[in-house]
């Protein structure tokens, strides 16, 4: 008989302990997959700034065509 408690005891406390293994096994896997989600922003976020200075430096270079652009009109008209 003390063999089947044994096994018992055993048993009981493996299906005590299952689901608390679980729920943590969870957790972690949760955490992973946020610090994963928060890795790819980061990343999106970095791509999307030197986009965007990209494009402001693009922007300057075509306000400084139009700039002579302009005066190279101003200069024609001047000289008609």
């Amino acid at each position: 008989m003390e063999t089947f408690s044994i096994f018992g005891l055993l048993i009981s406390l493996i299906l005590f302990l299952l689901p608390i293994a679980l729920i943590i096994v969870a957790i972690v896997y949760g955490v992973k997959i946020l610090k994963r989600a928060e890795r790819r922003a980061d990343e999106r976020l970095k791509i999307d700034k030197e986009n965007s200075n990209y494009q402001k430096q693009q922007l300057n270079e075509i306000n400084e065509l139009n700039n002579r652009i302009t005066t190279i009109e101003k200069l024609l008209k001047d000289v008609e």
